[in-house]
């Protein structure tokens, strides 16, 4: 009931409105281990971001996309859905989105080239101390350090 509220509440918003409640519905469902209704959601916001040509959503969008691939152990899917969500930031130049989605593919690939995820987390960590954003950065060292 909670869930359907809450994606009926931007209905009468601003597009972005719209599109950022439908990622976060999508983030809400992935954070309660609902992963199918997680898909869902961001398969919908993605259409919906892509339908109306909304840039920082639809990298945002991918970056879920590839966190739910993760959830469901869908390695290819999920390296395709953050390398995508690199694209599109790294062509709109959004460091906020741009530094999470680096966060979250560089936690994904830990292991995988142990150089290429330590570089991608440092580049969200230095992201993260240009803004100031003390939440990523404790985040981003945290994951260096482990």
């Amino acid at each position: 009931m909670a869930f359907r509220a809450f994606g009926a509440a931007g209905v009468a918003g601003s597009v972005h409105g719209v599109a950022l409640l439908k990622i976060a519905l999508a983030q809400l469902h992935l954070a309660v281990g609902d992963i199918s209704q997680a898909l869902s959601a961001a398969n919908m916001a993605l259409g919906f971001a892509e339908q109306y040509r909304l840039g920082l959503e639809q990298g945002a969008t991918h970056r879920i996309l590839g966190e739910v691939y993760q959830a469901m152990g869908n390695r290819a899917e999920a390296d395709a859905a953050f390398r995508r969500s690199l694209e599109v930031l790294e062509g709109i130049q959004s460091p906020p989105e741009l530094a999470q989605t680096l966060l979250a593919y560089g936690r994904f690939r830990r292991g995988d080239n142990s150089l290429d995820d330590r570089a991608m987390i440092e580049r969200a960590l230095h992201l993260s101390e240009e803004m100031n954003a003390t939440g990523w950065i404790k985040e981003a060292r945290t994951a260096l350090d482990s």
